[in-house]
């Protein structure tokens, strides 16, 4: 069984983009396959921001939804995040944002 005790906080760095659609965009986060619509890129990336938040909080388990994250490849990380700048690659024609989530850190029992 795996609890939650005093966890110190861990977080995660995914990343949001953006394509034209007609009518407005699509938004996605291709580390955890979530998406969202909008009029604009920016509230395309703003609503998935909260899709990203609400799809994470949806785990029950801390144990179980880091183990899907590292299945996935991201990395759990636990050092100091970085400063307010994250460097991504964005292809063209695209916007993009960082997201740094926060998550619990389980400790085995």
């Amino acid at each position: 069984m795996t609890t939650l005790q005093n966890p110190p906080n861990g977080y995660i760095i995914l990343t949001g983009y953006t394509e034209p659609e007609t009518g407005g965009y699509n938004a996605y986060c291709p580390e955890l396959g979530v998406a969202t619509c909008a009029d604009t890129a920016d509230q395309a990336l703003d609503q998935l921001e909260d899709a990203i938040t609400v799809y994470l909080d949806d785990w029950d388990d801390p144990a179980d939804l880091h183990r899907m994250l590292q299945n996935s490849g991201l990395k759990i990380l636990t050092a100091p995040p970085p400063p307010d700048s994250v460097n991504l690659s964005i292809p063209p024609g695209q916007t993009a944002r960082a997201y740094i989530q926060p998550l619990p850190i389980p400790a085995a029992v």
